[in-house]
């Protein structure tokens, strides 16, 4: 098996080091296993962060509320909750961007490897018309996806 051809039955930790190894690789194919569990691992990261952003969101507003009874309160209420909310966006992009790149290129090898274009992604920006994509990713390997692998590096004699 070369770095282009898809993995058939990966397990989580081999699909996560997929997804980071072949971060920007739009060339190949991708596995159904290798497309759902960087997804499942995206879900996780995500859901993790955004547990340990909004405890803390908690946790400001309860000591604002505490102190609600202070000359000004009103007004840092309405600071902390801002901040918070700013820094929750912040925090979640942080941990969004870098998967950004990674998940196009999953995506993309993914589409290949069902004998489609990597362009169907851009499908995802039209609004309830990305869920298409998740449609196409549950799809059987079509052996014709092939023809995104990259051409083989022949070998001459000398």
């Amino acid at each position: 098996m070369t770095i282009h051809e898809p993995l058939y039955g990966a397990t989580f930790g081999q699909a996560v080091r997929l997804f980071f190894r072949k971060y920007a690789d739009f060339t190949g194919r991708a596995s159904r296993s290798e497309f759902w569990w960087a997804m499942l691992f995206q879900v996780i990261v995500g859901t993790i962060a955004g547990v340990v952003l909004s405890v803390v969101l908690v946790l400001v507003v309860i000591a604002v509320v505490i102190g609600a009874d202070r000359p000004g309160a009103p007004e840092t209420l309405l600071a902390a909750a801002l901040w918070s909310t700013v820094v929750m966006v912040i925090g979640l992009s942080l941990i969004s961007l870098p998967l950004l790149v990674p998940t196009l290129a999953v995506t993309v090898r993914r589409l290949h490897d069902t004998n489609r274009s990597g362009w169907w992604v851009l499908i995802s920006f039209i609004p309830y018309a990305g869920y298409a994509i998740y449609a196409f990713a549950a799809l059987e390997s079509d052996p014709a996806g092939s023809r995104f692998d990259p051409p083989r590096a022949s070998v001459t004699p000398v």
